[in-house]
């Protein structure tokens, strides 16, 4: 059983009611999607408007305001025929997000950023352990040569 277009708006909330009475939804009316004057036709109730001497009008229907009825209109499914709003709500809020550059790439602590570098370094040092060692001290040559010959002899 379906309703009539009259019957389903019928069913609105009184907020909502209120407001297509005051302005139509979208197929019957268009509405700007920037400020415009006051004289303008298409004014668009959730925007500010300038008057010709310049002066701005803050807009009919404050930011909290036309998020309420946004969100009113969401739930019945009928946000599409609001005019166009100055916010963002919901899935679109999320998908044409601009990401701020340290979300997408974390800077992350100094000791956590030179890492890869340290350990880098500690690798190179172990690997030329010996000659180090050699050259601080030249009296172990001896017993690097045993060591060596050790190693060699190693079978694993």
């Amino acid at each position: 059983m379906s309703l009539t277009p009259k019957e389903a708006f019928a069913k609105l909330p009184q907020k909502l009611h209120k407001f297509f009475m005051k302005y139509p939804p979208r197929p019957f009316a268009q509405y700007a999607d920037k400020p415009s004057t006051v004289d303008d036709p298409l004014k668009n109730p959730f925007m500010p408007n300038k008057t010709k001497t310049g002066v701005w009008h803050t807009a009919k229907y404050s930011r909290r305001r036309s998020a309420d009825l946004y969100k009113l209109a969401y739930k019945f499914g009928i946000h599409t025929l609001l005019p166009p709003t100055p916010r963002k709500f919901y899935e679109d809020k999320y998908e044409n997000k601009n990401w701020m550059r340290g979300v997408l790439y974390n800077k992350k602590s100094k000791r956590e950023r030179e890492r890869p570098e340290k350990l880098a370094s500690k690798e190179e040092a172990l690997a030329k352990m010996d000659e180090t060692i050699l050259a601080a001290r030249p009296e172990f040559k001896k017993k690097f040569a045993k060591l060596e010959e050790k190693r060699k002899k190693a079978w694993y």
